[in-house]
Parts: structure tokens; sequence; C-alpha cells
């Protein structure tokens, strides 16, 4: 069984995972409490999965980008666990897993989306290649006008975005269609998933460097 995490932003989301099926996954918005939260959350989860640590065989971690304190917490939660039960860790890169809960199409590509703070935003561009998205070109720090700027052609965008953000990307109704908010949830369980697999192609990562991934405001 796998333990995923993410703590990218306010948004935390935790999940139990063993290929056959999700065993428990939860979300919630935390007022940047997530070092108080997380190992309590992850106490529910084995609960009421009906399982223990015991049954942990790997660590899942969202590594960014995000806020730089929330996903320290994440992913020195993360670390130890690995490190104090010999667990193979695996970080994805938390865009990802949200592009890989959304409907794939070559008829767009997709912009996904998290909060960076100071009203900027997180984001990720992504193709349809062999029926799912794959990341193309950098990442990007913008506001919501950068974003609508950078739109010009048929766009998908989800994820954390506010009724401003949403309001001013509607207006570009020929380019942009927008996933509704319950769609724009990053799901631990995607992020179980994608972690899953590269775990069964040997794509493990070192808990003395596996390091979160940052933008700068200076990032373009």
């Amino acid at each position: 069984m796998l333990l995923a995490l993410d703590t990218s932003t306010r948004r935390i989301g935790v999940a139990l995972y063993d290929a056959a099926q999700v065993l428990f996954e939860t979300m919630w918005t935390s007022n940047f409490h997530h070092t108080v939260e997380l190992a309590p959350a992850v106490q529910r989860a084995l609960r009421h999965a009906g399982r223990s640590m015991d049954d942990v065989q790997a660590v899942a971690v969202a590594v960014g980008p995000g806020s730089f304190t929330s996903l320290r917490s994440g992913l020195a939660f993360a670390k130890g666990l690995a490190l104090a039960r010999s667990l193979p860790l695996i970080g994805v890169p938390s865009l990802d897993f949200l592009a890989a809960s959304q409907p794939v199409s070559s008829d767009y590509r997709l912009a996904a989306v998290l909060e960076a703070g100071r009203k900027r935003l997180a984001v990720g561009w992504y193709e349809c290649v062999e029926a799912a998205w794959q990341p193309t070109g950098r990442l990007e720090l913008l506001t919501a006008a950068g974003l609508s700027q950078k739109i010009r052609q048929p766009t998908w965008v989800c994820g954390e975005l506010d009724e401003s953000a949403r309001a001013l990307l509607r207006r570009k109704w020929k380019n942009v269609r927008l996933a509704s908010p319950a769609q724009s949830q990053r799901r631990p369980a995607f992020l179980a998933e994608l972690a899953w697999a590269r775990r069964q192609a040997g794509k493990l990562d070192d808990p003395a460097t596996l390091s979160p991934i940052y933008l700068s405001q200076s990032s373009p």
C-alpha cells in the first residue's frame, strides 16, 4: 500500500492506494497549520481504511511548485517516514497529478495552475501525447491577467482560481475552457497513481536529496 501526501498550498490531501483501489482519500483547506494537521490526518486515514503504518510500503509526496512553508512541511514528514521505516520515497510535481485528473483531448492544450502567493499563479503547460497529458515548456509564475494574455489557442484551464480570476478568464470564451471548481481539485489519489507507476518503473527518490520545486518572483 502507498501513502500519498500533498501539502503544496493551503489545500492538503492524503490518500491510501494499492493499485487495485483507492483505499482512502481526503482533502481539506488549512490555515497553514500543515505541521500539526498532517500526522493526525494520516492516522485517521489508516484507521478508516482498517490499516496501520506497517501496511505502508511506499510514500509519495507532492514536490511543488507551491507555498514554501507548506511544501517543506509535507516533504519533511514524508522524508521522516521514509527514513525511519526504510520505505521507498517518490516525489511527484504537483501540477502533474492535477493535469492527470483532467479530460484528455488533442483539440486543446492544458494549463494547470495553483496559488503561488502575492496574487500570482504557478502555471504548467501540457499537451496531449499518446492519450495522456505531458508537460511542455517551463513552469511560469503569472498573474491571472498574465495567464489570460498567454492563451491564444483553445486551452483547458484547471486549478486554484478565485472568482475574480475565473471571471477574467471567462472573457476569453473563444479560447478558454474552464474546469469547474470540483474538477480543479488536486486529488491525492492521482498523486498516488502516478507515484505507483514511477515506483513500478524503479523511479525512486533519495530522501536526502529530494527537494521542492520553487518559482521565484522573478520567474518568467
